[in-house]
């Protein structure tokens, strides 16, 4: 990643390593979270699957609770060397609910989280 590419970031991404299941049509994928913020996940693939950028899928993150998740659609805006970099285009209240506490909890600053929601009501 360039440092250019890292300037053009307007949102903080938080580190995991969650399960996702991520739907297209009615078939699932399994794969991993690597990173989640509130415009989007970066996922890292399992089994043969081939996305193509521009797709929309689903993409279900379960939280620590198997019963919690954040349930997410979006577009498919990259893929490389089994990673797919997913924009959010939509997601249900509670599942924003969720994402938003994910990342004030993570951040710990205030400040940055207000940063993120501005941004993210600009988008």
């Amino acid at each position: 990643m360039t440092d250019s590419t890292i300037d053009r970031r307007r949102f903080d991404r938080i580190a995991t390593d969650k399960p996702v299941v991520v739907t297209v049509d009615d078939n699932e994928y399994h794969g991993t979270v690597l990173d989640v913020s509130l415009h989007g996940m970066l996922l890292s693939l399992e089994g043969d699957w081939h996305p193509v950028a521009g797709m929309t899928v689903g993409a279900k993150l379960r939280l620590d609770d198997d019963q919690c998740c954040i349930d997410m659609r979006g577009n498919v805006v990259h893929v490389k060397d089994g990673r797919l970099g997913l924009l959010c285009t939509s997601m249900d209240v509670e599942s924003a609910s969720r994402l938003k506490r994910m990342v004030e909890l993570n951040l710990a600053d205030p400040a940055l989280l207000e940063r993120n929601l501005t941004q993210l009501i600009a988008v």
